[in-house]
């Protein structure tokens, strides 16, 4: 395994194998995240070759802080329809 960042061409963003595993992943903004959290919220959706996340033993088991969570409601008013999913 590589020591220094590599890009991934898919998404572009910075991967350090030498960093702290929580922090190893670098958007172009925001926080600094994992693997593991670029996974969930990324590298499982992608159906193009070239992925560097795809190894799952570089990441953790997903937690439900890893995805993405539910849109909170938005209250649009009276005059509003209500619309159940």
């Amino acid at each position: 395994m590589p020591s220094s960042p590599q890009v991934c061409p898919i998404c572009k963003v910075s991967i350090n194998p030498s960093a702290d595993p929580a922090e190893a992943v670098r958007f172009s903004s925001g926080m600094q995240a994992s693997r593991t959290k670029l996974w969930a919220r990324v590298c499982q959706f992608t159906k193009w070759e070239g992925c560097i996340n795809t190894d799952p033993s570089l990441r953790c088991a997903p937690t439900k802080n890893d995805f993405f969570g539910e849109a909170p409601s938005i209250d649009l008013g009276e005059d509003s329809p209500t619309t159940n999913i």
